[in-house]
Formats: C-alpha cells, sequence, structure tokens
C-alpha cells in the first residue's frame, strides 16, 4: 500500500513539471538560463521516476530483480547529487555577472560529483554506500550519509550564493528574485532530514518538485511586470504605476510626482560599431547604475522602451530629482573610470513634474519630460 501511495505521489509531481515544461517551451524562447531550468526539470522527472521504481523493486523476488535493483539504486544515488548540482549550475549562471569567475566556481563544485560517480561504480563490489542482501532489499550503508552530505552542500551552497547576491542588491525586484532561489533549499532539505531520520518515508523529490514550481512561477510573475533584458520594470507597469500616481492622489496636498527621462547617448552608433550584443550589454550596465543610484529610495525605475528609462520620483521622495540626477551622474563617471577598457557610457536626462495644468493624463507627462530630455541630448551635440 506504502508503495503505490509513493508511486501516486511521483506521478503527481511529473504531472506538475510536465505542465511546467510544456508552459515554459510555449511562452518562452530558448535561452541559456532556460536550458539550465529545463534540464533541471528533465532530471527531476527522472528522479521522480527512479525513486518510484527503487520502493517497487526493493524486496520483489523475480529473474534478475538484485541486479535490477542495484542498477536502480546506483542511478538513484547518481541523481541525488546530480540534481543538487544543477541547481547549484542554475544559480551561478542567474546570478553571475563575472562569468570567468562562474566558470572557475563550476568546475569547483563539479569535482565532488565525478568523485561521486565513482563511488557509486566502487559500490557495486565493496558496498560501502548502499547493499542489497539475498532478499533483494535495500539497505544504507555509512557512504550514504556521504552522499547526503554533498547533495545538501550543494542546497546550501547555492542559498548561500543567493543570499550574499540578495545583500548586494541594489534593487528590491533583484532582492526578491535572490531570495526566492535561497529558499528553494528549505523544502527539500526538510523532506531529506525527515527521510534520514524516519527511514521509510519519502518526500525530499516531491517537495524539491515543489520548490522548482515556486521558482517556475516567480519567474513568470517577473515576466510580466519586467523588462527580460535589464530586469527593472516595463513600460506596462510604467503605465500601470503613473496611472495610479497621478490618477488617485491629491496632487494640491500630497505634491507633485516627477518624471526623470534618460537616453543612452550614441547608442545606435554603439550597435553600428560594435553589435547588438554589445549594446545590450550597455543597456544592462545602464540598468545596474540606475539600480544603484535608485538605492534605498522609494523611487520607480522601468524602462521605457529601446535605449530609453524612466525614474518615477512619488510626491515625497527621500531624495529630490536633482539629487537622483547628480547620483546618476556620479555613478556614471565611477563606472567609466572603472572600466577603461570599454567605451565611455553616456546619459542625456530630462525631468517633468506633474501639472494638472498642462498634464491630461501621464501621457502627456512623459511627452513632456521626453522633449526636455532631448533638448538637452541636442545640446551636448551642438557644443
Amino acid at each position: 500500500m506504502q508503495d503505490v501511495l509513493y508511486v501516486e505521489i511521483s506521478a503527481l509531481g511529473i504531472i506538475l513539471l510536465l505542465i511546467v515544461l510544456l508552459t515554459q517551451r510555449e511562452v518562452n524562447g530558448i535561452s541559456a538560463a532556460q536550458r539550465r531550468f529545463n534540464s533541471l526539470i528533465f532530471m527531476m522527472m527522472l528522479m521522480l521516476v527512479v525513486d518510484a521504481a527503487c520502493w517497487l523493486i526493493d524486496g520483489t523476488r523475480f529473474l534478475f530483480a538484485r541486479e535490477l535493483n542495484y542498477a536502480v539504486e546506483s542511478f538513484y544515488y547518481v541523481l541525488h547529487v546530480l540534481l543538487p548540482f544543477l541547481w547549484a549550475l542554475f544559480v551561478e549562471g542567474a546570478l553571475s555577472t563575472d562569468l570567468k569567475a562562474a566558470k572557475q566556481r563550476v568546475f569547483i563544485l563539479a569535482l565532488p560529483l565525478v568523485a561521486a560517480f565513482v563511488a557509486v561504480i566502487l559500490n557495486i563490489r565493496y558496498e560501502f554506500v548502499f547493499s542489497i542482501d539475498t532478499q533483494n532489499v535495500y539497505h544504507r550503508e555509512s557512504g550514504f550519509y556521504v552522499f547526503a552530505a554533498l547533495s545538501y552542500s550543494y542546497l546550501v551552497y547555492s542559498s548561500i550564493r543567493a543570499l550574499i547576491k540578495a545583500r548586494q542588491a541594489a534593487w528590491v525586484d533583484d532582492r526578491r528574485r535572490c531570495y526566492t532561489m535561497a529558499f528553494f533549499a528549505v523544502l527539500p532539505s526538510l523532506g531529506g532530514l525527515i527521510q534520514l531520520f524516519f527511514y521509510g518515508v519519502s518526500l525530499n523529490w516531491i517537495l524539491a518538485s515543489v520548490s522548482i514550481l515556486l521558482v517556475y512561477i516567480d519567474t513568470q510573475n517577473r515576466q510580466i511586470s519586467t523588462d527580460p533584458l535589464t530586469g527593472v520594470n516595463n513600460r506596462r507597469e510604467l503605465g500601470k504605476f503613473l496611472l495610479r500616481e497621478t490618477g488617485e492622489r491629491d496632487q494640491a496636498r500630497s505634491g507633485a510626482v516627477t518624471l526623470i527621462m534618460i537616453d543612452v547617448d550614441d547608442f545606435k552608433q554603439i550597435n553600428d560599431n560594435y553589435g547588438h550584443f554589445y549594446g545590450d550589454g550597455v543597456l544592462i550596465n545602464v540598468a545596474e547604475i540606475l539600480k544603484t543610484s535608485c538605492k534605498n529610495s522609494n523611487a520607480f525605475l522601468a524602462r521605457y522602451g529601446g535605449d530609453e528609462f524612466c525614474i518615477v520620483l512619488p510626491p515625497t521622495p527621500e531624495m529630490d530629482v536633482e539629487q537622483i540626477i547628480a547620483q546618476v551622474q556620479a555613478n556614471v563617471s565611477d563606472w567609466n573610470a572603472s572600466h577603461p577598457d570599454r567605451k565611455s557610457i553616456g546619459l542625456s536626462i530630462g525631468f517633468a513634474e506633474w501639472d494638472p495644468q498642462l498634464d491630461k493624463s501621464y501621457e502627456t507627462l512623459i511627452s513632456r519630460a521626453d522633449v526636455r530630455m532631448y533638448e538637452i541630448k541636442n545640446a551636448k551635440k551642438r557644443t
């Protein structure tokens, strides 16, 4: 009866993951991050199948049953370490900005994985990880705890990396994303601890499937409201925010909303001379500069489109518009000074304050800020 229950639980997990996988393929383009995430889903589905097979085969008697049990349990132990490693690989890819350092960390992380593979092969002869008795019943050996510790080490490493990144993040959405990744390890670790102390209870992999589902839901929510390249709010969210701020507040009583429009200087030439991949990198760096400039404030940051960004200051900002602009320009100068091998970044910045006499909708506020920004850009070209 218990075996049937675990098979049903595994089947439910596989169905949930299959839905996530099919939705991923339908909604998103194939990116490196998506490939890593999909690989994790495939391996998790395979693990649920193998986990169910372990329960069904263990203790049964038929031709070559013991050999099949050895094979399935060996595969289970390989996946037991491979899955947390794949999660660590996904986290590294999602959080790392220094690709060279990330590759070095991944190489170091892969070394215990290789050792685990070798141990599984040697276990067939020496049975120091698990054993199968003559009645075809599985037994843990002392090496099991080494495998468990290695699996949890990958999960702990990933959570620590995410928490460190969350502390460094300048933008609240980035911090929320990091916290979601850090939480991933909680459910499978809880299930693993229960399985560790209560032999015969298997919950860690179905709970790991739930963690994958939570990460997927968070990703989908971010895609609805976030610009996929830069990670800031998209134009849709900008419109919703301005509509709320300009339509629901008593502007005469609480002050006026200020919109700052920002444009990257010579962006077309950057794309023409260096390529669109380099141009995307410029936009990502500009977004990070703006996030840092707005850190610890209630400013709303969005990508308006192309190479244009917006900062919206509510009526009672921690810093006034001149302070924000000065901070942006200072951070641009710091970035240029610390990246002498890259083309310097230049920004043209204009702003407009909500005026009920001039602005009948938030679109006119955007238009006025845009006009002012282009006046500044054109003045640069004349000098």
